[in-house]
């Protein structure tokens, strides 16, 4: 038997701390465990093994492992908590959400999606913009802000670099502000990767959720699409992160830990050796300043779409 520092995931800021238990050997850093505390159990994060509890006190054995989380999701975690003013285990709770009952079947992707192409030719704008992601992803990462006008191309860049990280046997998280808000992009990974992909999104539900990240922690699913929850999603071999439309603010988390998802978004590349790409047409200034510039120009083909004028007096109610 072994001891681990475990940080017991509860709210109270009274008992934010890590406490000491007994773990079989082979319990290392990342395992989420049932541990007892006070009268009940409850979940604990594994954040070191090796060192003993302090003379006089009796170390107690866990109740047993419930999951294993990436070791560098779990010092992310605990950066979050740090930087933001929050305790370990509110931190831990994003990365480790509780477990519910399984639903069953998961929704599959809609019929004549899966597999669609990529186009034949990418402009010579994107082609630089891939490759300069490539060449970083196959150095020591890197963090880039893809600037282009609306309609200039910047979803096939992310769809064109994810690919080059599955090629790699390397995950990728693409961060959209609201996914209800971007369903024509969300379709176009769905159809290019298909049930390499998975979503994570408030639309779901709790055993939906646990579902897609458990596709995710086995490897079945290498490519996650969702909101700013998703920069936790506990993908193994991360190679890049992308962050459409990152002058969004929805990507504020307003609860406690009131964290930011770009920034944490960065960290998260730089602790883990990944590329950040951050795209927009209206880049927030302090990105503009600090992240080196990869632009595509104006919309693709020169022209604005189709508008139609509905005349909303005609409508009823």
């Amino acid at each position: 038997m072994a001891f681990a520092t475990v940080y017991p995931l509860v709210s109270a800021r009274a008992v934010a701390r890590p406490f000491t238990y007994e773990v079989p050997d082979d319990v290392g850093r990342g395992a989420v465990v049932s541990v007892p505390f006070g009268r009940s159990r409850v979940r604990g994060v594994v954040v070191s093994t090796g060192e003993p509890p302090p003379p006089g006190v009796e170390a107690a054995p866990i109740a047993g492992v419930l999951d294993e989380l990436p070791p560098a999701l779990v010092e992310h975690a605990l950066w979050v908590a740090d930087y933001y003013g929050s305790t370990p285990a509110r931190a831990l709770e994003l990365v480790a959400p509780r477990a519910r009952r399984r639903r069953g079947e998961r929704r599959e992707t809609p019929a004549g999606l899966a597999g669609e192409p990529a186009p034949a030719k990418l402009t010579s704008e994107q082609s630089a913009a891939v490759a300069a992601i490539v060449a970083a992803m196959d150095g020591d990462g890197g963090r880039y802000l893809l600037y282009g006008a609306t309609g200039s191309g910047k979803t096939e860049v992310y769809l064109q670099a994810c690919a080059a990280a599955l090629e790699r046997g390397l995950g990728a998280i693409v961060l959209v502000p609201e996914i209800a808000l971007t369903p024509q992009a969300v379709g176009r990974f769905q159809a290019r990767f298909g049930s390499r992909i998975a979503l994570l999104h408030s639309g779901l539900t709790e055993a939906e959720r646990r579902d897609e990240r458990e596709r995710i922690a086995s490897g079945d699913a290498r490519v996650v699409v969702g909101a700013r929850s998703a920069v936790f999603a506990p993908v193994r071999g991360l190679g890049l992160i992308c962050v459409d439309e990152e002058h969004d603010a929805s990507y504020k988390q307003e609860s406690d830990p009131r964290y930011d998802a770009r920034t944490v978004a960065a960290k998260r590349a730089s602790l883990e050796g990944a590329v950040a790409v951050f795209g927009s047409a209206t880049p927030r200034p302090e990105s503009w300043a600090a992240l080196e510039r990869l632009e595509l120009g104006g919309r693709l083909g020169g022209r604005l779409p189709p508008v139609r004028v509905a005349d909303r007096r005609r409508e009823q109610g």
